[in-house]
Parts: structure tokens; sequence; C-alpha cells
């Protein structure tokens, strides 16, 4: 199961698992492109190069060209209504800051994290359906209205 999915390559050719919350600091490293501003940020700056981070990269350009591939296929691309611009890159931005804090991100918990039997996945992937939970019942409350009837 786990060749199927990818997971069994990205671990015996990279040594990681599948996820893509490193990705984002893959990308913000490439600002740090003199060597003062890498000595401020040490951590960032060892992001900026090697394949092993910037694999993560090429598989999230993959599956956000994949979604644009199957949404124009289809005709749905740009049909989706409800949430304001403002607010989804607010909750882009949330959810990449989240990921960083829990040491991953969805898929990278719940996915190959579970299956390792890795402690911190067992608390985050709750933790995560919880707060999703919770940010739906809220927004629910918020604006009944707004958030109800979606149509593609």
């Amino acid at each position: 199961l786990k060749l199927i999915d990818g997971e069994l390559p990205v671990i015996l050719l990279l040594s990681d698992t599948l996820g893509s919350a490193a990705a984002y600091m893959t990308t913000t490293s490439q600002l740090l492109a003199t060597p003062g501003l890498q000595k401020i940020s040490k951590h960032l700056a060892g992001f900026r190069s090697g394949v092993d981070n910037w694999w993560q990269v090429y598989f999230l350009e993959s599956a956000m060209l994949g979604a644009y591939l199957s949404s124009s296929h289809t005709g749905t691309f740009g049909a989706a209504t409800g949430i304001p611009t403002t607010e989804a890159l607010v909750g882009g931005f949330l959810m990449i800051f989240g990921s960083r804090i829990a040491s991953g991100c969805t898929s990278g918990h719940g996915l190959p994290g579970m299956a390792l039997l890795q402690l911190s996945s067992f608390a985050a992937v709750p933790a995560m359906f919880g707060g999703g939970i919770l940010t739906g019942i809220v927004y629910y409350y918020a604006a009944p209205d707004a958030y109800l009837n979606f149509s593609a």
C-alpha cells in the first residue's frame, strides 16, 4: 500500500516522509540571497538547496497543476463560491504557520506519521480535525446564510 501512494520511494530515496510543510520553508528561504541574511537565520538558510528540500516544492506544484488541469477539463475552474479571497489567503497563511509549529502538515502527520506510530502525529491529527470542526462551527454561527448551499 505504501508503494502505491509513493511513500516507500520517498522514504528509501530521500530518507523523508510524504508531506509538504517544509516546501514553504524552502520557498521562503530563497529570500536569503546574501551570506549576511543567511547568518541572521541559520535555520531558514538550511532549506535553501538540496533535493531533500526541493522535492516537496515540486510535489506541491504538481498538486496545484493537477487541480488546475482537472478543474479546467471539467469546466469548474473558478466556479466555487462562498469564501472571500481575503479569508482564503488569511486561512492559507494560518495553515502554513500551524504546520510549521506542529512540525508537519496534515498529510505528513496523517499518512506517514500515523503509519509510523509517531507520538506527535497521534496528538497533531486529532488537534487538526478538532480545529477544523471548531472553525466550521464558528463560521456557521457567524454567518449561516453565507456557508450553506455551496454549488459549482
